[in-house]
């Protein structure tokens, strides 16, 4: 559970919800929302359909470990069958 917040904003006050959880339910900038109380809580929901968001590592990243030179092989599936052209 994360913890947030209420802040005043002019005459109002808000919450700001924090980009990984937003993330996870494809709320993006300017995306409206439904407010509801349920069971004593205030729920937030996006109104259109939830897009995740996938973050892709950088491939810099992935590979900055490596020590040595990659090789590239071929894969020992098993001797000719039939009229396969090698």
């Amino acid at each position: 559970m994360t913890t947030l917040t209420l802040s005043k904003w002019g005459n109002a006050q808000g919450v700001r919800i924090p980009k990984d959880l937003r993330e996870q339910v494809g709320m993006t900038d300017g995306c409206q929302i439904d407010a509801s109380v349920q069971d004593g809580g205030i729920m937030l929901k996006p109104i259109h359909d939830a897009v995740r968001v996938i973050q892709v590592p950088r491939l810099s990243n992935v590979f900055k470990n490596r020590t040595t030179e990659y090789q590239a092989e071929e894969d020992p599936f098993g001797a000719p069958k039939g009229d396969e052209l090698l």
